[in-house]
């Protein structure tokens, strides 16, 4: 027991029960609120953070493990102090107002960090250079903040047992301050930051730290006098040494299984902004019950028993999680049938995932945790005790994210640490009883009986290629029965196909062409590298492309023969962060299609990126941005264009192809002057014989294919535009809206492209050259060629595709005939007839003949109906 300090008041008689248990109240509402200032800082300041660290694994756990040992650093140097304090409640308003105020210091701090950062750090930092640079500037940053949250909870415990003249109640503190966390994760993540911003979000927190300082003050004026020297060990608890070891192990424990389990479930879930805060917010309730239940259940009378009852438990539940992982997936796709489509629904049912695996487990894990710190009360000290678990629990990120995920695969990682729980058993008697014993037999047969901890979705007849359980993501290449090849991203995220050729191949060509000599590119993104590939076919280019997760490199080899030749120009880096670190200029700048629902994704698209993109582009640059409509809502799109616009005025928007299942946007900007074409601007801009005929394979032959997807120039993207939010650093709307499209049942993506071309005046304005010759001449006929095409994508929405060429020429004779009738120039209408008749010729050559005829009629410019006639049908004219 501890002497009370000197100058402490004297004694006043106790408050009857009423009283305490409504001044407990007051205090546990003051935890709650400051647990929900801390995690809503911990989302706001890893989003903040991640736009200059990266979105890279070594940067995400960076920034978690420094929260981390910020916590325990103020724990541990300040619970002598606090301990040994008469007015604790002036620590503890004092520590409330230093984490407040330093989170408005943050406001101005980190953008100013966030620009300086990158070029400090370098383009391709060693991993052990970018680990300790990333580790120790979040350290710093945070600091001040993170100490102070370390030792509230200590602070708060030493007001409160002093009061109530009972030191039990470290379990009942932790359950609210951790309740709190669950409700700041929640509102920071799905209120607060989508609606104001981190700014606004950072001022709102810092007021809920204010006012806790404040409310302490004032309940504490005129209460009992305090009692620091209160003995509250639970019977028979260990030494300090045994017990400081059991503290680092269970939180070293804990957090590893929540990283596992979190990282396996990203196969399962979305990965969304919101899927992280969904799984964070279940683990901090499980932990927050478990340390209710202790605190109410109070076992004072035997640690011992208490301790290993608790860690049998455990290991039986983290065992239970591990089986309920494998029909995860059946649990999820059940849920989302049950629920239905919607953002709500889809949240959750990501929730009750999320909750099946960890619920129980983490209400194991909080009990435990109560139950040490309670016994470190009087020995080690709570604030210590939290210092010690929170310290080491900040190496489990690395160690099992990091080193034995990859190594060993989910299930051996997770059947380890159920088992590790078993070797904390305090003694031998425990370990040959039921506790042990029965856990110990479940983890060796389902060690024994289930396969492998993945999940990939596998077409019928076709197989998996490759796979690798990564640091950031599993990373599959999965073939069907046809042969196409698919990579697969957590399961989820198709990143292109072996089918995706064209389509990928037109992604570089297409703003390659634009620009009229173009030496240097830079690709952000590499997916299957078929569009990194393409840059083969031009003849001196400089070529360079960045991928965020490693494993992808490797899986190229899959879709690109001569993978090889590519490799010694692929980086592995944060492409937000490799663009300001980087001060090479480029002629050109190709990003790839990110799915803005994902996680880290939405970064691409803000105001400071397109800034940073600008700055690396040469002084006739271009930059293309490449935008999957089929992921994205209407709404998004504008907050895209609108933001785009801001660095680039004079933009431009292009079709990559005419699909209107997969419909792809390219934004193109321009650094200063933007190019104008005229007829004839392909023949003199391609002069090398490779090129021109990978471009006749990808039917970008001639200047009516080039511009043919043009859709809109500046005027007709502001007026689309106009109304739609800024994406920026601070308000990160695509992050926290993208999401909602993925979890509501989309529409047919043809529907979006149809109205925004609806909506969109299209002039050749902006385009054509009026300098050079006819430019009226060629700027009618484009005209007709994009009416042609708007034409033909309405007219290609009520086409079933079949092998019966008499049933597609049915479909889609007449309309591609009214097609040509617009436009003589626009083969993607002409092709597919010519294709018909020639299949038709044998088996209904009076169709095929008629066909052909048509044709020539329509479009006499063209020859290849007329031959292919007079090929076919040697009686013909």
């Amino acid at each position: 027991m501890e002497r009370a300090a000197d100058d402490a008041p004297p004694i006043t008689a106790a408050p009857n029960s009423l009283q305490q248990a409504t001044e407990r109240q007051a205090f546990y509402a003051l935890m709650l609120l400051s647990g929900f200032a801390g995690l809503g800082y911990e989302m706001v300041w890893t989003k903040m953070l991640a736009v200059s660290l990266g979105h890279e694994i070594v940067a995400v756990l960076a920034v978690i493990a420094a929260f981390f040992v910020g916590l325990a650093v103020g724990a541990w140097l300040l619970d002598s102090r606090i301990r040994q304090s008469a007015k604790p409640h002036y620590w503890y308003a004092g520590l409330e107002v230093v984490i407040g105020g330093w989170a408005l210091v943050l406001i101005g701090l980190v953008p100013w960090f966030n620009d300086r950062f990158p070029v400090w750090l370098g383009i391709e930092p060693t991993l052990l250079t970018q680990w300790s640079a990333v580790f120790s500037a979040a350290l710093l940053l945070l600091l001040p903040a993170t100490a102070a949250m370390g030792a509230t909870l200590p602070a708060m415990e030493r007001v409160l047992s002093g009061r109530q003249r009972d030191g039990w109640r470290v379990g009942g503190l932790y359950a609210a301050n951790t309740m709190g966390a669950v409700a700041g994760t929640l509102t920071a993540t799905f209120l607060l930051a989508p609606a104001l911003g981190f700014t606004a979000t950072l001022f709102t927190l810092a007021a809920v730290n204010f006012l806790c300082a404040i409310a302490i003050l004032l309940m504490t004026r005129k209460s009992p006098a305090d009692v620091p020297g209160i003995d509250a060990q639970p019977n028979g608890a260990p030494a300090a040494s045994r017990l400081t070891a059991t503290l680092a192990l269970t939180g070293f424990l804990g957090i590893g299984y929540e990283v596992v389990v979190i990282r396996v479930l990203s196969q399962v879930l979305e990965n969304t902004v919101y899927t992280f805060a969904s799984l964070l917010s279940v683990f901090l309730l499980g932990t927050a019950l478990g340390a209710a239940l202790y605190q109410q259940s109070s076992p004072r009378d035997d640690y011992e028993g208490t301790f290993a009852r608790l860690l049998g438990a455990l290991a039986a539940a983290c065992l239970l999680g591990l089986a309920v992982l494998y029909v995860s997936d059946s649990v999820h796709f059940a849920l989302t049938r049950w629920l239905g489509n919607g953002y709500g629904p889809a949240v959750a049912g990501e929730l009750l995932v999320a909750a099946s695996v960890l619920l129980l487990p983490t209400v194991v894990m909080g009990a435990l945790f109560a139950h040490l710190a309670q016994a470190a009360r009087d020995t080690i000290g709570v604030g210590r005790a939290v210092a010690i678990n929170t310290f080491f629990g900040a190496a489990a990120p690395v160690v099992f994210g990091v080193v034995l995920l990859p190594l060993a695969g989910g299930k051996i990682v997770l059947l380890l640490i159920a088992l590790a729980y078993l070797l904390l058993l305090p003694k031998r008697k425990h370990w040959i009883s039921a506790t042990a014993i029965l856990p110990a037999i479940a983890a060796v047969l389902l060690g024994l009986f289930l396969p492998g901890l993945r999940f990939v979705s596998i077409p019928d007849g076709g197989r998996v290629l490759s796979y690798s359980d990564g640091i950031m993501a599993s990373v599959a290449v999965v073939e069907d029965a046809a042969g196409v090849r698919f990579l697969k991203v957590n399961n989820h995220y198709s990143m292109g196909s072996s089918a995706s050729v064209f389509s990928d191949r037109r992604q570089t060509h297409i703003p390659l062409l634009l620009h009229p000599d173009p030496e240097s590119a830079l690709f952000l993104g590499l997916g299957t590298g078929s569009t990194f590939a393409a840059t083969a076919a031009h003849r001196g280019l400089d070529a360079l492309a960045v991928e965020l997760v490693p494993e992808v490199t490797s899986t190229v080899e899959y879709f690109v023969p001569n993978f090889e030749t590519l490799e010694p120009n692929i980086r592995v880096s944060d492409a937000r962060r490799f663009v300001r670190a980087d001060d090479t200029q480029y002629d050109v700048v190709i990003a790839d299609v990110f799915h803005p629902s994902r996680d880290g994704a939405g970064s691409l698209y803000t105001v400071e990126h397109f800034e940073a993109v600008q700055a690396r582009l040469a002084e006739r640059g271009l930059f293309c941005q490449w935008l999957p409509l089929f992921q994205l809502d209407l709404e998004t799109l504008a907050s895209i264009i609108r933001s785009f616009q801001t660095v680039f005025p004079d933009a431009q928007a292009h079709l990559a192809h005419f699909s209107l299942g997969q419909p792809i946007i390219g934004l193109v900007g321009w650094k200063s002057e933007t190019p104008r074409y005229y007829r004839g601007y392909l023949v003199d801009r391609v002069g090398d014989a490779g090129l021109i005929d990978e471009l006749n394979a990808l039917r970008l032959n001639t200047d009516f294919a080039l511009l043919g997807g043009f859709i809109a120039g500046p005027e007709a993207l502001q007026a689309f535009a106009q109304n739609a939010t800024l994406n920026t650093d601070d308000l990160p709307v695509v992050s926290y809206q993208a999401p909602g499209f993925v979890y509501g049942g989309p529409e047919p993506a043809y529907t979006r492209l149809l109205s925004m071309l609806a909506q969109l005046e299209t002039t050749t304005e902006a385009l054509i050259d009026a300098g050079a010759p006819q430019p009226s001449e060629f700027a009618s006929r484009l005209e007709d060629y994009w009416h042609a095409r708007n034409e033909f994508l309405a007219a290609g929405v009520g086409v079933r595709p079949s092998d019966d060429p008499q049933l597609m020429l049915t479909q889609i004779r007449e309309p591609l005939l009214n097609v040509l009738l617009l436009s003589e120039d626009f083969v993607p209408a002409y092709r597919p007839l010519l294709e018909l008749a020639r299949e038709l010729a044998a088996t209904r050559p009076d169709v095929s003949r008629q066909l052909l005829l048509d044709l020539e009629a329509i479009a006499p410019s063209r020859g290849e109906a007329a031959a292919l006639r007079r090929r076919l049908f040697a009686d013909s004219p």
